[in-house]
Parts: C-alpha cells; sequence; structure tokens
C-alpha cells in the first residue's frame, strides 16, 4: 500500500508539472504585456518619442480591451507621430481619446487631445474648426499651465491661418500674463506682427518702436534680438521705410547671432527685397545672384520668394520678364506637389499594408492562444481523468485490502476460538461453506496472505460477473434454525418491503457480521452497505443513525 501511495504521488505530480508548464508557456506568451509596453512608450514619447513609436507599433489596438488603455494608446500614438516629425493625418481617433478624458474628469489628458485635434483639422484645411476648438476649451481649463499652453496654440494657429484680429488678443492675452523678458519681446512682437498683417503699419511700427525705447531687445541674447530686429525690418519694409529696413539688417549682420545655412539665404532674400524696394537694383541682383536657387528647394517659402525677386529685378533692368524661370519654377513646384501627393499616398497605403500585417497578426496570435488553451484544457481534462482513474484504483485496492484483512480476521477467529454461541457458529459455517477453512488448513503460513488475496479477488471477480460468493439459501436456512426462523418471519412480516440486497444485509447483521464483514460477503463496498442501511431506515421510518434492527426485531 505505501509503494502505491508513493507512485500516485509521482504520478500526479508530473500532471501538475505539465498543466504548470502550459499555463507559464501562456504567461510567457503575455510577457510584456500591450498595457505595460502602453505605459512605457507613453513615459518615453516627451523625450525619447523615436523609442515610444517603435513600441507602439508593437501594440495591436484591437487587443486593448479598457477604455482606458485605447484612450491612452491614440494620445500617445499622437503626441509620438508630432513629436518626430510625422503627420497627424492618420490619427482619426483623437476624438474618443478627448471624448473618454473629459468624460472622467482628466483635463490635462483631454486639453493635449483636444490640442492634436485642433492641429489635425488645421493641416487637412479645416482651419475654423481647429480655432473654433481651441477657444471653446479655454473655459473649462482651470489649471494655469494648460490654459497658457492653449492660448499659445491659438495664437500659432491664429497666425498661420490669416485671423490677425484673434492672433493680436492672444498675443496680448499672453503678454499680461507673464513677466519673462524673452516671453514679453516675443508676445508683444505678435501683437505688432498682428497689426500690420491687418494693415495697421502705423501702430505696429509703434509698437516695435516702444519696444526697442525701453532697451528690451538689445539686452537679450543675441539670436532673440536677432529675430526681433528681423521681425521689425520687415515691418518697416511693409511701411514704407527700406533704407531704414537695410540699416537694421545690416547691423544685425555685424553684430547678430551666427546664423545657419537657411537663415543666412532667408536674410539674404529679406535684404534683396528691400534693396528692390529702395531702387537699389544692382546691389539686389548681386545678393540674389549669390543664391543658389536649386539649393533652396527644400524650404518652399525661400525658394519661390528668391525666383520672384529674380523676375522682378530681371523686369525692372531690361523691361523684360523672365518667363522661362518662372515656367522652371512652375514645372519645380508641380513636380514637389505630385511628389507630395504620392508621398501621401504612399504613406496612406503604408498605413494600410501595417493595418492588415496587425490584423493578420492578431489572427495568428488568437490560433497561437487557442492553441494554447487547447492543451491547457487537454492537459487539465487528463490529469483530471488520471487522477480520477488512479483514485479509482487506489479505493478498489483499498477495498481489496480491507476485504482481505476482514477475510484473515474471520478465519483466524473460526479457527482459535472456542465459542459455542449461535454468532461464532454461524460464522464457522459460512467459512466453511465456502471452503475457505479447508484451504486454510493446507496451505501454509507463509502463502496465507496470498491465499487470503486470492479469495479476495475471487470475491471481486464474482461481484462484477454478477455470481455470488454465498450459498444465500443455505445462509438463510442457518439462519432460520439458529434464529428461530428469523428469515421466513422477515419475510412473512414484511412482505416485498426489502430487497434481495436488503434481506441479505438484514440477515447477516442478525447473525453478528460487522460491516467490513458484510461488505466482503456481499461483494459491496463498505460505502455501499451504508447506503442500503439507509434506505432500510428509510422505509422503516427509523431515525437516522437509528437502531432499526431492534425495530424490526420487535415487530416480529
Amino acid at each position: 500500500m505505501q509503494n502505491l501511495h508513493i507512485n500516485m504521488k509521482h504520478l500526479l505530480d508530473s500532471i501538475y508539472l505539465a498543466i504548470i508548464i502550459v499555463v507559464s508557456v501562456g504567461l510567457m506568451a503575455c510577457y510584456g504585456s500591450p498595457a505595460d509596453k502602453l505605459a512605457e512608450a507613453y513615459t518615453l514619447s516627451k523625450e525619447r518619442p523615436d523609442s515610444a513609436y517603435l513600441l507602439l507599433r508593437d501594440i495591436d489596438y484591437s487587443d486593448l480591451a479598457d477604455d482606458s488603455l485605447k484612450a491612452k494608446y491614440i494620445l500617445t500614438k499622437a503626441m509620438t507621430n508630432l513629436r518626430i516629425g510625422r503627420s497627424l493625418i492618420t490619427d482619426t481617433l483623437l476624438n474618443d481619446a478627448a471624448d473618454y478624458y473629459i468624460s472622467v474628469g482628466d483635463t490635462a489628458n483631454w486639453a493635449l487631445a483636444s490640442q492634436m485635434i485642433s492641429g489635425y483639422d488645421f493641416i487637412t484645411g479645416n482651419t475654423a474648426s481647429s480655432m473654433q476648438r481651441l477657444v471653446n476649451m479655454l473655459p473649462r481649463i482651470k489649471n494655469p499651465g494648460l490654459l497658457w499652453d492653449t492660448h499659445k496654440h491659438i495664437l500659432e494657429i491664429a497666425i498661420n491661418s490669416g485671423d490677425y484680429a484673434e492672433a493680436y488678443d492672444h498675443a496680448d492675452w499672453l503678454l499680461t500674463h507673464t513677466n519673462v523678458p524673452e516671453q514679453k519681446l516675443k508676445f508683444s512682437s505678435a501683437k505688432g506682427a498682428a497689426l500690420y498683417m491687418q494693415g495697421d503699419r502705423t501702430k505696429a511700427l509703434v509698437i516695435y518702436d516702444s519696444i526697442i525705447a525701453t532697451g528690451a531687445a538689445r539686452d537679450l541674447a543675441p539670436a532673440i534680438s536677432s529675430e526681433f530686429y528681423g521681425d521689425y525690418a520687415e515691418i518697416l519694409d511693409g511701411a514704407g521705410y527700406p533704407h531704414k529696413a537695410i540699416a537694421v539688417l545690416d547691423s544685425i549682420y555685424q553684430n547678430g547671432a551666427p546664423l545657419n545655412d537657411v537663415d543666412r539665404v532667408g536674410r539674404l532674400v529679406s535684404l534683396a527685397q528691400f534693396n528692390i524696394n529702395a531702387k537699389n537694383l544692382g546691389r539686389a541682383k548681386t545678393l540674389l545672384d549669390s543664391i543658389n536657387i536649386d539649393g533652396v528647394r527644400s524650404v518652399f517659402e525661400i525658394y519661390v520668394t528668391t525666383a520672384m525677386l529674380k523676375g522682378v529685378v530681371e523686369y525692372e533692368t531690361t523691361g523684360r520678364f523672365p518667363s522661362e524661370l518662372m515656367h522652371r519654377i512652375t514645372k519645380t513646384i508641380h513636380r514637389d506637389y505630385q511628389l507630395s501627393r504620392f508621398d501621401r499616398q504612399t504613406a496612406m497605403e503604408s498605413v494600410i499594408e501595417l493595418s492588415e500585417d496587425k490584423s493578420a497578426l492578431r489572427i495568428q496570435k488568437q490560433r497561437l492562444w487557442l492553441l494554447i488553451l487547447g492543451i491547457t484544457l487537454v492537459a487539465v481534462i487528463g490529469g483530471v481523468g488520471t487522477y480520477i482513474i488512479m483514485n479509482r484504483r487506489k479505493q478498489r485496492l483499498i477495498e481489496a485490502q480491507e476485504r482481505i484483512e476482514t477475510l484473515d480476521r474471520m478465519v483466524k477467529a473460526a479457527q482459535h476460538t472456542e465459542r459455542t454461541d449461535k454468532e461464532a457458529v454461524l460464522k464457522r459455517m459460512v467459512l466453511q461453506q465456502m471452503g475457505i477453512l479447508k484451504t486454510f488448513a493446507s496451505t501454509p503460513t507463509a502463502q496465507s496472505e496470498e491465499a487470503l488475496r486470492r479469495i479476495s479477488n475471487v470475491g471481486v471477480a464474482n461481484e462484477c460477473a454478477g455470481t455470488q460468493l454465498v450459498d444465500w439459501d443455505n445462509l438463510y436456512t442457518l439462519v432460520d434454525e439458529l434464529f428461530d426462523g428469523f428469515h421466513e418471519k422477515l419475510l412473512r412480516r414484511f412482505p416485498e418491503v426489502f430487497t434481495n440486497k436488503e434481506i441479505q444485509l438484514i440477515s447477516l447483521l442478525k447473525a453478528g457480521f460487522s460491516t467490513k464483514e458484510i461488505s466482503f460477503l456481499t461483494g459491496q463496498s463498505v460505502a455501499s452497505v451504508y447506503v442500503r442501511k439507509s434506505a432500510i431506515r428509510k422505509k422503516l421510518a427509523t431515525a437516522e443513525n437509528g437502531d432499526f434492527m431492534a425495530q424490526i426485531e420487535a415487530r416480529l
């Protein structure tokens, strides 16, 4: 029996280990879950957007169950696209993120999502919607930092969309809400630029002259002051003072901060424009000839302005407009436009392909999970089935061992007892009837247990085959002879009340057999014997655990 327990324990341990391995494989497949990757991408999006972008590519939006995760994915993807210079054209779900954040009271992320929606509207040409969205946000924002940031976005979009009256108002608000010198200079300049673009050049110059009078621009870093004086020169030229504008730019060249190639070419173009307006065509032509026009094609505004100014200079000096130059510029612009359309179409096709790839990967992932779940289910069912089979086998072996022990006690009691009471006599006669005592009389002691096992197994086989170990007719005759006709009285007093198995049980109990002995003789498990006792109590209306034998004898 000990070896049996050890073997079963090893088998069950192996089954559990297999299940744990299968489940662990499933858990490993979940490692780096979409939620974990998304949290890391959100953290990286500000300082390392390229790394965040790579993480986001491994996340399938359809795998995100919670609305909070979906909103976070949408927002993180849009922020990452913006910070690595990608277009927001594919971020069509930003409205969903904004709606979620405002519904849960997350004003910070709602404002961020709304600002990017405004940017999306702007680049798709819907400037009115872009501006209105930001303006509508203002009353709902209580955080000073968010409020400041939103006014800055409105100012930028207003200037770029040509709504200079709106730009002036927001530049004024920003100016009155800061004490930082660089910012005061920036927003004062923005107010002047807004007035200038509206056609009010006099007021624009007043604002710039008042800034210069305070010395604020002179005290700042060269890069900041150079930018301010460059804007001032543009306004001077537009207001009809090209000579003053030229003087300002020349001063910047001498005293300003070093310029990169693009800014240097931009400054040359502005200086050439001022010289044209000042009727200094020779210097304007020299400045324009120093510019490699094909080298500035990537900066569209400078490229076109340079070509236009060259055309103006040639017309003023020769009276002929350079149509071949304009034709070449127009062709270049058209080709660049076609290329940009092609790039955009290619980008959209790439998005579609990526979406299809993600769908294919999602299907593969679902199949993998189904396979893992199937293997796990088979392992669990197999383990449970094996456990049930082994447990039943264990129970059968335990019952067989109990039958051996019961039979051993019965044989020893019959061989060595000198008792002459009716119960002992009947037990001896039953064993003799079964031939067991004769078997043990001829079996050496060393082989007794094996003989008992064979006899016990015969009982089990008889039970399965429907045969009987005991000749019940003879046993009932013995019971009647020893116990005053007990069996016959039982049948007369309780006709058709008890089944054959219940009559056997009652007769054996009357003869003094124990429950385990009855189990062996009737070929039933101990549990089955107890079930039959309960059935007898129910038929006799005997209380639970009551002595139904006393009740039967009283009625007999």
